[in-house]
């Protein structure tokens, strides 16, 4: 079967999210683990600040055996319990086909149609294809949601408004500070969605930018584009004193922004003290008592929402029109998923027909005396084989939408014989 288990921005908070993001190197130890399980064929795990979603294929599992595959890997390697489960979504079949579609097309977006998903879900294959864990099955799969995702943003007016959560943080400081190009930004984090935040910067203007990064060369690179100066972790401190916004962006596991921090900058008398913080990272880099302080705001990813709302009223038009593609493509991976499926049993058909034919052939010869067995042999192979191509052919259209399994289990007895 092909199944998902997931959390989002819609299921879980920020603080449970947090706790299930993977690294790269966490995906490969996941998946090496499933690996010791005789039915656990592959994965590709989405990761990101609003969703975690393992995507998997289970050769001869039912649903909930697939699902406890999963569950039995993150209680060991993310610390699961049962009392967490409500936090999570489980889907199978072509619920977790269409699932991955509206995700890819941003329909399932805490922003409708954003733009960055897209990008996420590619990084999220490529990365299954550097550890090796994504076999056929879902690798179609997601080369079906690359279409889906492409047809929907074309065909569609989805993306119209505010594409990202990248840019509703630069929309929610244009709303703090109308005059941009007045203030002094630090930018965290040189990795997408730090580039997309300094793309939609530079359409508003600012005084200066700060671009720090772990890896100061990036960082020098993003600066030298957009006119800023690049800083190592280490000389945070030393800017956060003359920075009007801070915006935090990356993968770190630790904070990045400590309240003390803060408030040690705040003893400089030329340090700036009304501010504004955005944390658009998961786990979250920017210390949560730093909302504490009168002089400065602080907003994390769910924080988004009134943007968020805007930007969904004017793309709830085009959802229609999104559904109705998800559709047509999520029919068509069903359609090659039981028909590769089904392989199996075609060969089932066309080797029983044969016997058939063969048996009752060899049986007739015995009780007549026919002159021509070769015209006789011949005349059965071509009914055994018109027989077989249409009880196949039929048993296609039956099975076509990948909803009726049981069609198939009683076909595939039917035919051990």
């Amino acid at each position: 079967m092909v199944g998902l288990i997931g959390t989002s921005y819609k299921s879980a908070s920020i603080d449970i999210r947090e706790k299930f993001t993977f690294q790269k190197e966490e995906i490969q130890e996941f998946s090496e683990y499933l690996k010791k399980e005789e039915d656990f064929k592959s994965l590709i795990i989405l990761s990101t600040c609003n969703r975690t979603e393992i995507y998997f294929y289970c050769q001869k599992t039912n649903n909930q055996d697939g699902f406890n595959l999963i569950l039995k890997a993150l209680s060991k390697l993310k610390a699961y319990t049962e009392n967490m489960k409500s936090y999570f979504y489980f889907k199978s079949g072509r619920e977790a086909v269409e699932h991955l579609f509206k995700v890819s097309s941003g329909i399932d977006s805490l922003i409708i149609g954003e733009d960055q998903i897209i990008g996420q879900v590619k990084n999220a294959f490529t990365t299954a294809q550097e550890i090796n864990s994504a076999d056929s099955i879902l690798t179609r799969l997601f080369t079906k949601a690359f279409e889906a995702g492409k047809r929907v943003r074309s065909e569609t007016k989805i993306n119209q408004g505010s594409g990202s959560v990248s840019s509703a943080a630069v929309d929610l400081c244009n709303k703090y500070y109308p005059n941009l190009s007045k203030k002094t930004v630090l930018i965290i984090g040189a990795g997408q969605t730090g580039q997309l935040v300094l793309t939609s910067l530079s359409k508003k203007g600012f005084k200066s930018i700060y671009i720090a990064n772990r890896t100061v060369s990036k960082a020098e690179e993003l600066a030298k584009r957009n006119n800023g100066k690049a800083v190592g972790l280490e000389k945070i401190e030393d800017i956060l004193a003359k920075s009007d916004i801070i915006i935090v962006a990356t993968d770190s596991k630790n904070h990045l922004i400590t309240k003390e921090m803060v408030l040690r900058t705040g003893l400089n008398k030329e340090s700036i003290k009304e501010q504004l913080y955005i944390d658009l990272s998961v786990p979250r880099n920017i210390e949560e008592s730093i909302s504490e302080l009168s002089d400065k705001q602080l907003y994390a990813v769910d924080d988004l929402t009134e943007i968020v709302n805007s930007t969904t009223l004017k793309r709830q038009d085009a959802v229609t029109e999104a559904l109705e593609i998800i559709r047509e493509i999520s029919t068509e991976y069903m359609e090659w998923l039981v028909v590769r499926g089904l392989s199996p049993i075609f060969s089932k058909i066309k080797k029983n027909f044969q016997q058939v034919q063969e048996t009752e052939l060899k049986g007739f010869k015995k009780v007549k005396s026919i002159g021509e067995h070769k015209m006789l042999e011949d005349y059965g192979k071509h009914i055994s084989d018109k027989f077989s191509r249409l009880f196949i052919k039929n048993l296609r259209e039956i099975v076509k939408d990948g909803e009726k399994k049981e069609y198939i289990e009683a076909i595939n007895e039917l035919f051990e014989m």
